[in-house]
């Protein structure tokens, strides 16, 4: 069995005789057909009492029922660009069940002249039709659009987040009853603040009573357009002021994981003291970013999918903010090994329906086309995936982060330790490298030995990869995968992986192992290694810390102020990105942006039942 489809059903964009963006499924209309960025302002922003409310604020989270054509996200984006006294993050979360595909939106959002410098960010940005959580970021990250694909009643129970004013825009009640429903606004209640506002279009009565038996004081206004009246209310109770850690925080392992979390805190204003005991050696290779699918779609592959369009994301925002990235979205081809493997590769296409520019399957001829030369056989082009050349990444990243980020390069850890409120990282002879409140362990299989009691099943597995000088007859522009991969060098040639090797600390560069990787080439692409003698060539050797479950480990440990950031395997730069989103986007107290399933199957406390 290969599950249920991993899509969600796209809107179909019609329009009534008077030219308003209409929903077939529903029988109703977008908006107001006197204009719908007008009835956003009037009924949404005015009716939560915005901007003014959230002058000041270090934060702030709107929670929006209805995406539709995104107007009233773009119309709060809009009113935070023109308000000098913002907030410092404005996190914007909405649940759509049919959100459009790309270029449906763009034509619906094309008369609303003044919001396209918005709305070209907005597309750039959007994701395919894939069910479950998609976080988007823009104007460098402050404002972010958590949003969330799917049923309401499904997604919501979902959300962790801390709501300050709700849009509640769902189609008419009478039409669209299950956006309406006690359920629903149950759910709205949980995440709803004390003092929390709310504002939408009706004022239907069984709406009334369901928001004021969740614990809203609701009451009408004058409405907008051909509505008359419109509701508006606050969540009862008295505000709690959220105690939020002092912005500091110490960072073991200055690998992929650590950088990133590193950059995503200094993003947010902490100060971080980032500690390794050497650099680490990925200059002159690149690495894969691809999603992972599997028959039962297991959680590796339920996680990978929003972990995969975010690292995209995160990874043209640091092109487009001007820093130097080496990557390329020239997709992958994965092989399949064998006729049972295309058979299983072909069901799974079948059944879970991925968007074909996520995934899709192809045969033998197809395959050969794409690669530009003979290949083994049939399997699936993934064809937004990309490869990053590693070195670059940590460049870009820690010109980002900029003076927040302070670097202790050549320094141990050998012990922690508490004292006070702080954690601290001592060297061998017990002097502290650095201390703060907050400490991230993300130094890969050594943090099994800093964090004992936290029971890390972490493994280390060596792994070698071999570099192809160029060469004629090796002429290949995407990268090959399935019995290990083949990618294209930023520089020319090509390089071949992964050596597997458990048990092994050995960083030398090995003719055997080169002779391993020409093999894994030669059965991918025949005649492709030809002429490459393993004595000759050059390689990088490197270790990947491993986990039973192959999730990585995310997210704050047993221990107070603890947190880590491992387990990365042989798929470092699809999770690390969304990773280290998380951790920051929980130690900021923000909403998450994974579903609370999956953020707690990455958590370090699932090893202690």
């Amino acid at each position: 069995m290969a599950g249920r489809s991993v899509c969600v059903i796209p809107a179909r964009l019609q329009r009534t005789p008077e030219g308003v963006p209409f929903a077939p499924e529903f029988q109703d209309i977008y908006h107001s057909a006197s204009g719908g960025l007008a009835q956003a302002r009037h009924v949404f922003l005015a009716g939560n009492s915005l901007p003014e409310r959230w002058r000041g604020r270090d934060s702030f989270t709107i929670l929006e029922t209805g995406f539709g054509l995104g107007l009233n996200f773009l119309a709060a984006w809009d009113a935070l660009r023109n308000d000098p006294q913002g907030p410092a993050r404005l996190h914007f979360v909405s649940v759509e069940r049919h959100p459009f595909v790309a270029g449906d939106l763009a034509e619906a959002l094309a008369p609303f002249e003044e919001l396209q410098p918005l709305v070209k960010g907005l597309l750039a940005t959007w994701p395919p039709p894939i069910a479950g959580f998609h976080r988007l970021q823009f104007d460098g990250g402050r404002v972010q659009l958590t949003l969330l694909a799917g049923d309401a009643r499904e997604l919501l129970p979902q959300l962790e987040a801390s709501a300050d004013a709700l849009f509640l825009d769902g189609f008419s009640p009478a039409k669209n009853p299950e956006m309406w429903s006690p359920e629903v606004v149950r759910e709205l209640a949980r995440v709803a603040s004390p003092g929390a506002t709310l504002a939408t279009w009706t004022v239907a009565g069984g709406v009334r009573a369901a928001l004021a038996g969740a614990g809203f004081r609701v009451e009408k206004r004058e409405g907008f357009g051909s509505k008359r009246e419109m509701l508006v209310g606050v969540r009862e109770g008295d505000p709690v002021p959220v105690a939020r850690p002092r912005r500091h925080a110490v960072i073991v392992g200055a690998g992929l994981a650590g950088t990133l979390v590193a950059e995503r805190l200094a993003s947010r204003g902490w100060e971080v003291e980032l500690v390794d005991e050497r650099e680490k050696k990925v200059a002159g290779t690149v690495g894969l970013v691809r999603p992972i699918a599997n028959l039962r779609d297991a959680v590796n592959a339920q996680a990978s999918r929003p972990a995969f369009l975010y690292t995209l994301q995160h990874f043209r925002a640091l092109q487009h903010d001007g820093y130097h990235l080496v990557w390329r979205r020239g997709g992958v081809l994965q092989l399949a090994d064998g006729e049972d493997e295309a058979a299983r590769m072909a069901a799974i296409i079948s059944a879970q329906g991925h968007p074909p520019e996520f995934l899709r399957y192809v045969d033998t001829a197809e395959a050969c086309a794409l690669a530009g030369r003979p290949v083994r056989g049939p399997g699936w082009w993934m064809p937004s995936a990309a490869w990053v050349s590693p070195g670059s990444l940590a460049v870009a990243l820690l010109a980002r982060a900029g003076p927040g980020v302070r670097r202790h390069i050549g320094r141990r850890v050998e012990r922690l330790e508490r004292e006070g409120g702080d954690w601290r990282a001592l060297a061998g002879d017990g002097s502290v490298i650095a201390e703060a409140p907050t400490l991230v362990v993300a130094n890969a299989f050594d943090a099994k030995r800093l964090l004992p009691d936290v029971r890390l099943p972490l493994s280390r597995v060596r792994g070698q990869v071999t570099f192809l000088p160029a060469s004629p007859s090796r002429v290949l522009d995407i990268v090959v995968s399935g019995s290990g991969y083949v990618a294209p060098l930023p520089d020319g040639g090509h390089v071949v992986g992964a050596t597997y090797q458990h048990d092994d600390a050995g960083e030398d560069i090995r003719a055997a192992d080169h002779r391993e990787n020409l093999a894994r080439a030669a059965s991918m692409l025949p005649g492709f290694a030809d002429g490459a003698h393993p004595m000759e060539l050059d390689g990088l050797a490197g270790f990947r810390a491993t986990v039973p479950d192959r999730l990585p480990i995310f997210g704050a440990t047993q221990l107070p102020g603890v947190w880590t950031a491992t387990g990365l395997g042989s798929r470092g730069l699809l999770w690390a990105p969304l990773g280290a989103e998380l951790i920051a986007s929980r130690l900021e107290g923000e909403p998450s942006p994974l579903p609370r399933d999956l953020a707690g199957a990455l958590s370090p406390k699932r090893f202690l039942s």
